[in-house]
């Protein structure tokens, strides 16, 4: 009996998939377990393995079509045996594309032509000069000699006032002697070209599956979870020596190395097993808050398609080594897509850092189901007041954008205020 593969739902995001390549053709023999295609998800390109024996009796789709969770990609069965009767249940349903159908990867402009009254495409025309000023001025007795011989005026250039086209001007457009323009007057400079673009008026991209889900969740966090801002300035002078110390140290005995980012991620994981209402997600069709007991944080990570959000779990548990290693092998594999679900689902808060980009200070969209997201700016040198003095300082400005239905104001204060002094006095993250 021949049986279908579907596309299987590979995150807890996914809506569709998009097959990247077919490992298989019409006619091999298949085990259970053996991978026949690769899939781009929302997250990661991903392996799609059968669950049966039997041979590959039909190629549904082609490379490069999207299928919807559910929908039809392949017909398995015994050789000889006809996939019609499964192709039949589908029918309407699954693939974007047959297998055999080709795939345009880009489509040429097509040309502008001008169309006559009848409808058909005119040739095009040779555009005319047009004179530099627009609106023609000229005197009357120039007009009066370009109307009489049948002359357009607007494409004779004045050497007149102001440009404005007189007599000579007239005569030297008929064939007659050039204008003879007094000494004192300026010569007017030949009309330049306007400049015309040859190319394209744009590039058509593609939507990725990632950058699909993104536009969607981000756009579903921003207008139905009530967002609200708050900016804390901390004094990042003893963070920077603390981080050159652990790496001293990590060095001689082979660890990462220890990054600021690293150093938030602890100082965030800390101040939320202290404040487990910003530790918390907004479930609608529950009517309820999940507080939850795991401190799970996300990092965000950018790489071509937009952005991934691997997770570091029970980070408060971690060492500040630990988290960086983490991190390293996460972000890696999240450039080389080859996450896996577990590494992007379950967390609990997010951070987004772009102080690497000299961006001293901005807001950031929550991460859904998470509750609040922490934006890091970079750490700048800045006069500071110590002891009635003015001495360099370090500052580091973040911004946490809450959900208010989870999270108030002063919650968010408090959260943000132990954040600040985990970062100020990084030894209470050690001990």
């Amino acid at each position: 009996m021949a049986i279908a593969v579907e596309m299987p739902k590979m995150s807890d995001t996914m809506e569709e998939g998009v097959l990247v390549s077919w490992l298989a053709e019409e006619g091999d023999a298949v085990s259970a377990g053996d991978v026949i295609a690769q899939v781009e998800t929302d997250k990661a390109t991903m392996d799609l393995e059968v669950y049966d024996d039997g041979v590959l009796l039909k190629k549904v789709v082609a490379e490069g079509a999207s299928v919807p969770i559910g929908g039809l990609i392949a017909v398995l069965g015994s050789e000889g045996e006809s996939a019609d009767d499964v192709l039949a249940q589908y029918a309407g349903g699954g693939a974007s594309a047959p297998a055999d159908a080709p795939t345009e990867s880009a489509t040429e402009p097509a040309p502008t032509s001008k169309v006559s009254g009848d409808g058909a495409a005119a040739e095009p025309q040779e555009a005319i000069a047009v004179h530099p000023n627009g609106d023609v001025k000229a005197s009357p007795l120039a007009r009066k000699m370009a109307q009489d011989a049948g002359l357009d005026i607007a494409t004779v250039i004045g050497t007149g006032p102001d440009g404005r086209v007189v007599k000579r001007d007239i005569q030297a457009a008929l064939g007659g002697v050039a204008p003879t323009i007094a000494a004192t007057a300026m010569p007017r400079p030949a009309p330049m070209p306007a400049p015309v673009f040859s190319g394209a008026e744009f590039e058509s991209v593609p939507l990725s599956q990632m950058r699909k889900t993104i536009a969607r969740r981000l756009a579903e966090s921003k207008f139905t979870a009530p967002h609200f801002y708050l900016t804390i300035e901390v004094d990042m002078e003893n963070a920077v020596s603390a981080r050159k110390s652990i790496n001293e140290i990590g060095e001689a005995r082979g660890d990462s190395k220890v990054s600021f980012n690293d150093l938030i991620t602890k100082a965030c994981a800390m101040a939320l097993k202290m404040h487990p209402a910003v530790n918390s997600s907004w479930m609608e069709a529950e009517g309820a808050i999940h507080r939850h007991n795991r401190v799970n944080v996300a990092v965000a990570v950018a790489i071509d398609e937009g952005l991934v959000t691997p997770v570091i779990r029970d980070a408060d548990l971690k060492t500040i080594t630990q988290i960086a290693a983490e991190t390293k092998d996460l972000a890696g594999r999240a450039r080389e897509r080859k996450l896996d679900p577990s590494d992007w689902e379950g967390s609990t808060f997010t951070t987004s850092n772009l102080g690497m980009f000299g961006i001293e200070e901005f807001t950031a969209i929550i991460n859904p189901p998470n509750a609040c997201i922490l934006a890091i700016g970079s750490i700048i040198d800045v006069p500071v007041v110590k002891d009635g003095a003015v001495v360099p300082g370090k500052r580091m400005r973040v911004t946490l954008s809450c959900d208010h239905r989870v999270v108030d104001g002063a919650t968010g204060s408090a959260f943000l205020g132990d954040v600040k002094r985990f970062l100020e006095d990084p030894v209470r993250m050690v001990v």
